[in-house]
C-alpha cells in the first residue's frame, strides 16, 4: 500500500542498500508511522541522489504535504573537517527552491561510510542501528547521534522537529 500523497508524507532518496537498511529498520520501529514513508530504490552514489531530487522537485508542487529526505554518506576523511557535508548541504539548497527548502533535509553518515555505523555501535545489523537511531528521536534524547559519524545531523534533525515532520511520523 502506498503513501496517501494528499496527507503528510514523506519521500526517502538513499544512497545505497546499507542506507535501505538502516530505513527498513527505522519503518519497522515500534514508534514510526511507516504508512507516510515512501522510499525509493537506492540510487546507487550520493550523486546520484542529487540526480533524483531533480527529478522528485515537482512532488513538492503538486503535493504541498510532501516532503523529501536524503540518505546518504558524507565521506569526510578528516575528523576535523565538514566540508563533504557542507558541499553536500550546499548542492541540496541549489537543487531546492526556496519555497520549498523547508520541506527537504539531508541526513547520513560522516568521516566514513555507513558501515561504519556497525563497528560504532557493535551492532552488526542495519535494521537494528535503525531501529536504536530512531527509537528517542521524538523525546529529544539523541545521545545515540552524538558521535563522529552522525553529529553532524543533529541541526537538521532539530530542523526537521521544528518543521512538524515529527508530529506525523512518529506514532507516540
Amino acid at each position: 500500500m502506498g503513501v496517501r500523497r494528499e496527507e503528510q508524507h514523506l519521500v526517502v532518496l538513499l544512497e545505497d542498500d546499507p542506507y535501505r537498511s538502516i530505513l527498513n529498520g527505522i519503518k519497522n520501529s515500534f514508534n514510526i508511522n511507516e504508512r507516510v514513508i515512501d522510499d525509493k530504490k537506492p540510487s546507487r552514489g550520493w550523486a546520484k541522489v542529487f540526480d533524483d531530487l531533480e527529478n522528485n522537485i515537482h512532488l513538492l508542487k503538486r503535493y504541498p504535504k510532501c516532503h523529501i529526505l536524503l540518505l546518504m554518506d558524507f565521506d569526510d576523511k578528516d575528523k576535523t573537517s565538514l566540508s563533504s557535508f557542507e558541499k553536500r548541504t550546499r548542492r541540496l539548497n541549489e537543487i531546492t527552491p526556496p519555497e520549498y527548502s523547508e520541506r527537504v533535509f539531508i541526513l547520513g553518515v560522516n568521516h566514513k561510510e555507513s558501515e561504519a555505523l556497525k563497528k560504532y555501535f557493535k551492532i552488526s545489523k542495519f535494521e537494528h542501528i535503525g531501529k536504536k537511531l530512531i527509537k528517542d528521536c521524538p523525546t529529544g534524547d539523541l545521545l545515540d547521534w552524538q558521535n563522529t559519524h552522525l553529529e553532524c545531523n543533529l541541526p537538521e534533525i532539530e530542523r526537521m522537529r521544528e518543521n512538524g515532520v515529527f508530529d506525523w511520523l512518529f506514532t507516540t
